[in-house]
């Protein structure tokens, strides 16, 4: 029986993959050797499949004489491809994802190099409509410019060589044009491709910031500047944790505005709502840099001190109260602590025990 938290080969192998998948596009949506990597399970079995046919052919059929290296190439890539699919069910899985570039180019190369040996097996050099589909194929498969400048040439210059060995039945015309041709195809794709990886990445880049900014404005407080509830506890989680991990207090402040409702009564909600930012701005003054202020409600505020003590938070909050009082706005005050003990500091019941503890201030007053 495995042994509990003991992965198997093809669990880390999954794990691989998984991980690769997502952190491996850098913000390229469509990059073609993520894609071929992505799929190359299935390429390498159709691929050992094929080429495992065509070799038992070759080696038994009669009506044809294929030469020993063209042969020798076709049970290479079958075994290649078996090893390849073998390989991405154990834990090299992950060798696969890391190196993109090494695969497409070997993949470039298995592409060219069968046709460019199928032709010179059989001393012909045109019509290479196969060779002309592999040059085509890897000029969407190569990622680089280098990649697909370098790989053009040498299938070109192996079409040639091929003309020159064996001959054409058509004129040097002729088949320059088609060599022409075949390199502008190449270029066409290549053309297309990157125009659409650039507008793709730029509809992705704005996506992008248009999903920060609305997630930054989701947890941000639209009058006052100040975090939300939601910002507050996503900000807080942190610095509870850390003080946690550091043995550190943690301090809450819980702050009421006083007859706030009665000043939007008497002198209209834009002044009740003047009166807050003006109290924001006080309470940015008052506190330190690494304390966490937030509007929790309509006149209701809360202040994270981490590493504070009682004191600590009594002397800032005093510094608050004199503070708002230059905004011309009051404030009442309740105060909990969390001291490092064997229970994780809780946000919630921290905010509950100083909201309780302000209404008794505000009660007493």
């Amino acid at each position: 029986m495995r042994s509990i938290g003991v992965r198997s080969w093809s669990d880390r192998a999954h794990h691989s993959r998984e991980v690769w998948r997502s952190t491996a596009h850098d913000g390229d949506p469509v990059r073609s050797d993520l894609v071929i990597v992505q799929g190359l399970a299935t390429i390498s079995a159709l691929c050992t499949v094929l080429f495992g046919t065509v070799f038992v052919w070759m080696v038994s059929a009669g009506d044809y004489d294929f030469t020993w290296w063209s042969k020798t190439y076709t049970f290479g890539v079958a075994a290649v491809s078996a090893a390849t699919w073998c390989a991405l069910h154990t834990a090299r899985a992950g060798l696969f994802y890391r190196h993109t570039d090494t695969v497409t180019l070997v993949s470039a190369i298995m592409i060219v190099a069968s046709p460019v040996l199928g032709y010179a097996s059989a001393g012909s050099a045109y019509p290479a409509f196969g060779l002309v589909l592999a040059i085509v194929a890897f000029a969407g498969v190569l990622q680089r410019r280098t990649h697909i400048v370098v790989f053009t040439t040498a299938a070109v210059s192996a079409w040639i060589a091929l003309a020159v060995v064996h001959g054409t039945d058509v004129s040097v015309e002729t088949f320059a044009v088609s060599i022409v041709r075949t390199v502008l195809v190449v270029a066409v794709i290549h053309f297309f491709r990157m125009k659409t990886i650039d507008l793709l990445s730029e509809k992705y880049r704005l996506v992008d910031e248009a999903r920060a900014a609305a997630d930054s404005l989701s947890h941000v407080d639209e009058l006052t500047g100040l975090l939300n509830r939601r910002g507050l506890t996503r900000r807080a989680a942190v610095d509870l944790d850390s003080c946690r991990e550091h043995a550190l207090p943690v301090s809450v402040l819980y702050l009421d505005v006083d007859g706030l409702k009665e000043m939007n009564d008497l002198s209209g909600h834009d002044a009740g709502d003047a009166a807050l930012v003006r109290l924001a701005d006080a309470l940015t003054e008052s506190f330190r840099g690494q304390d966490v202020i937030a509007r929790v409600g309509g006149d209701e505020f809360v202040v994270v001190l981490p590493g504070a003590d009682r004191a600590d938070a009594v002397d800032l909050g005093m510094v608050a109260q004199a503070e708002s009082s230059t905004a011309a706005v009051s404030v009442s005050i309740g105060v909990a602590v969390w001291t490092p003990g064997p229970d994780a500091p809780d946000l919630d019941l921290l905010i509950r025990r100083a909201d309780n503890a302000m209404y008794r201030e505000k009660a007493r007053r």
